[in-house]
């Protein structure tokens, strides 16, 4: 009976016990709930900032990137056009030095032309005509360097006033035929007086030619 009523004695206390134990441990739990979702509200915010910091600092690199891109092209632009200028400046200094010789090469093929045919090998005559032609192939080739040349394929060409100065004109009926037989067409060049020369694709001098009057 004795045992017996001390089981059911310490039965009794147990629960007595543990329920006040249970209300004191309840405060500690809730604190370190409390500590633990403070902490990780703390790491997401803190996370939020970096991740705002990344995307700030990635906006900043594009738009670096875009005004570097701007400042080549227009470092690139500027560095064509000077490029540009120097090569016409440069084009428009020899333009007049060359039209200066143009006369030069002008008197030189006049005085080919004029020789009369045929020359007598070994005589003064045929020195003096070998040596006015070679000056005129050397001058010719000093021209081709500075990428002067000759209008090519003036004769039965229709007159242009860009390319052509008309020195005359001549009615269609008394104008000279072609080399297989047919009258020339109004505006054909049918004479030419000088021959007409350009500098890199522009025109340094236009050709004196003779055409065919319009009608």
């Amino acid at each position: 009976m004795m045992s017996r009523s001390v089981a059911s004695l310490r039965a009794a206390v147990r629960p007595a016990v543990a329920a006040p134990m249970a209300a004191r441990a309840s405060p500690v739990a809730a604190a370190r709930v409390r500590f633990y979702a403070d902490a990780a509200e703390g790491a997401k915010a803190e996370l939020t900032d970096d991740e705002k910091k990344i995307a700030d600092l990635e906006a900043k690199v594009k738009e670096l990137t875009k005004e570097m891109q701007y400042m080549r092209a227009d470092y690139q632009t500027l560095s064509r056009r000077s490029s540009e200028e120097k090569a016409k400046a440069s084009d428009f200094a020899i333009m007049g030095f060359a039209r200066a010789l143009l006369s030069t090469t002008d008197v030189l093929a006049t005085a080919l032309k004029h020789v009369p045919q045929p020359i007598e090998k070994g005589s003064p005559l045929a020195t003096l005509f070998d040596g006015v032609e070679l000056t005129q192939k050397a001058l010719h080739k000093t021209f081709e360097t500075h990428g002067i040349a000759p209008m090519d394929e003036l004769l039965g060409a229709q007159f242009d006033p860009n390319l052509h100065e008309a020195t005359f004109q001549v009615p269609s009926h008394v104008a000279p035929k072609r080399t297989d037989g047919d009258a020339p067409a109004p505006g054909e060049v049918i004479d030419v007086a000088k021959g007409g020369w350009t500098i890199k694709g522009r025109v340094l001098r236009p050709a004196q030619v003779g055409v065919v009057q319009m009608e």
